[in-house]
């Protein structure tokens, strides 16, 4: 025997409804992505590789939002998604799909980038360090 609930509402995205009566149950059939496992032998099933090409990538970002503070025409417009389509378009795969044998080309490219950055420039003229080489980080994360 099945009985039917009362005031239920079925939604199957985002948009407006209203929930009337006095005990209504939701029902939400939005499907999920299954979460992604990264192949064996890339950059992504490494833990400690994939943190440090993070790392690299994060300050790039914070590398870039700076340029801004040097004046409007120092920096053209900024998106975060032209780094990773430019690592692809580069290394022909996604950035953490790339296999562990081209790891030190990728840290390479990513060193240029911020290299190349005005703040990296001038912390570089200063003698000051733009990031962690990848032995400093990978014993930074095997000391925590």
């Amino acid at each position: 025997m099945t009985t039917k609930a009362k005031n239920v509402v079925h939604s199957t995205g985002p948009g407006a409804f209203v929930i009337q009566g006095d005990n209504p149950q939701v029902h939400f059939s939005a499907k999920r992505k299954p979460k992604m496992e990264y192949p064996a032998g890339s950059i992504g099933a490494d833990l400690v590789r994939r943190n440090y090409i993070r790392y690299l990538t994060e300050r790039y970002f914070r590398y870039r939002e700076a340029d801004a503070s040097f004046g409007p025409k120092a920096v053209r417009r900024f998106s975060y998604a032209v780094l990773f389509k430019n690592i692809e378009s580069r290394f022909k795969a996604p950035t953490y799909f790339i296999p562990l044998t081209r790891f030190d080309d990728l840290v390479d490219f990513l060193h240029r980038k911020i290299e190349a950055t005005i703040l990296g420039k001038r912390n570089r003229a200063k003698g000051h360090r733009n990031y962690e080489t990848f032995d400093e980080f990978q014993l930074a994360q095997e000391a925590e």
